[in-house]
């Protein structure tokens, strides 16, 4: 991709999001191609529409026949926002009548944070729902009919994946559900994956990990209580910025980052200080500080000493130049001081990897090999960013073999 592409892919999202009224240069067929190809890429297809629309109005027009098609694969998208919105109601509905708190995590969550017109062409993708059992117990309908109860942990992980694995069996699985050291894959609804997540997200360095999950302990049942006008609870916005961000840390060590998650964050940041603002305001009123539930709102010195303490002070800096360079975030939004040096490599390794690493062409026969090579591959992938977040990167062959050990007694 030329710098000339790159420049006018990045006009054309800023005009989606409303940060640009026009582009640069005169588009040419072949321009839309590539627009479209761009947005295909990074998962962006209906948000791109947006723009293809506030263009149209303006005088520049896309080719017909890419912009029927164009708008077809948008209202699909819209369709598919609206199934998976009343999904998650029904399924953190089904949760709760069990007797688990949940919160939705990103995903469908995160169309509260877009405008709602730009919010229903997000691309959506599986439901990620933070589970957490009670301190009694936790009650649940047995396979005979009757109620069973399981366990009598506080907030037990246990009781939350003996509650799932009770669902696979009620469903008729006979396959063992998928489980990983944050979450377990549950039964599908309709079609739709859901994982049930017993830790929101996690550090490949196990020192920073338990402190990472002392944190979202602590902050879990103001997450849960954050209740919605879509039927299910999400996180507050200052935890919200701090969960993404280690979301956006993590996908960047697995598979790799797309301008799908980025956008997420953008969006995230700026009901974060539209929060923070209103908060102000409040407190030079009546003298409160809150976010609903009388919980403080983080200020953006705090998130970052949060942040650092999980050793992901130098990516923040990365995302926070990414963002400022695709979507021409304003300064307000920032929770640090952008790092261009990082920032290039992050966006250099999203442009030519696609959503989630999808079109990365690099080590691709090795990807796709099996599970040895497979191993392999993400090993040497992890490995190229040791320069850059060695008190992650070199963790890994550790968390591994962890991870195959806490495998083992579940």
């Amino acid at each position: 991709m030329s710098y000339q592409q790159q420049v006018l892919c990045f006009e054309f999202i800023q005009v989606a999001i409303g940060m640009k009224e026009s582009l640069s240069a005169v588009l040419i067929e072949e321009d839309w191609a590539y627009l479209f190809e761009f947005c295909k890429r990074q998962a962006l297809i209906g948000v791109g529409f947006t723009a293809v629309e506030k263009l149209h109005r303006n005088g520049v027009g896309c080719p017909q026949g890419l912009r029927m098609k164009w708008m077809s694969l948008a209202l699909r998208i819209e369709k598919l926002n609206d199934k998976l919105n009343r999904r998650c109601a029904e399924v953190v509905g089904r949760y709760g009548q069990d007797g688990l708190y949940t919160c939705v995590l990103k995903g469908q969550g995160n169309l509260l944070n877009y405008p709602e017109d730009l919010g229903v062409r997000r691309m959506p993708g599986d439901i990620d729902v933070w589970c957490m059992a009670p301190c009694c117990g936790l009650v649940i309908p047995a396979l005979d009919g009757g109620r069973s109860q399981i366990g009598k942990l506080c907030h037990g992980r246990k009781a939350v994946m003996e509650y799932v694995m009770m669902q696979h069996r009620r469903s008729g699985g006979k396959e063992q559900p998928h489980i990983r050291y944050n979450h377990i894959e549950a039964p599908k609804l309709e079609g739709t994956e859901i994982e049930v997540h017993y830790r929101p997200s996690f550090c490949r360095n196990l020192l920073r990990n338990i402190r990472l999950q002392r944190w979202f302990a602590s902050h879990a049942d103001e997450c849960m209580k954050h209740n919605t006008p879509m039927g299910f609870s999400v996180p507050t916005a200052s935890v919200n910025v701090v969960y993404q961000m280690t979301h956006l840390f993590s996908h960047y060590f697995d598979e790799g980052l797309g301008l799908r998650q980025l956008m997420d964050y953008f969006f995230t940041l700026k009901a974060w200080h539209n929060d923070v603002a209103e908060c102000w305001s409040r407190q030079s009123q009546l003298g409160m500080w809150c976010e609903g539930l009388g919980v403080p709102v983080m200020s953006a010195e705090e998130i970052m000493c949060t942040l650092r303490s999980f050793g992901m002070g130098k990516f923040a800096g990365a995302v926070m130049w990414v963002l400022h360079e695709v979507f021409a975030m304003p300064v307000q939004y920032y929770i640090c001081q952008p790092d261009g040096h990082e920032g290039r490599k992050m966006l250099s390794e999203i442009m030519q990897g696609g959503n989630f690493g999808q079109y990365d062409e690099r080590g691709k026969a090795m990807k796709q090999g099996g599970m040895v090579k497979h191993g392999m591959w993400k090993f040497l992938r992890i490995m190229r960013l040791v320069s850059s977040y060695p008190g992650e990167a070199l963790w890994e062959p550790v968390f591994r073999v962890y991870h195959w050990l806490w495998r083992q007694v579940q």
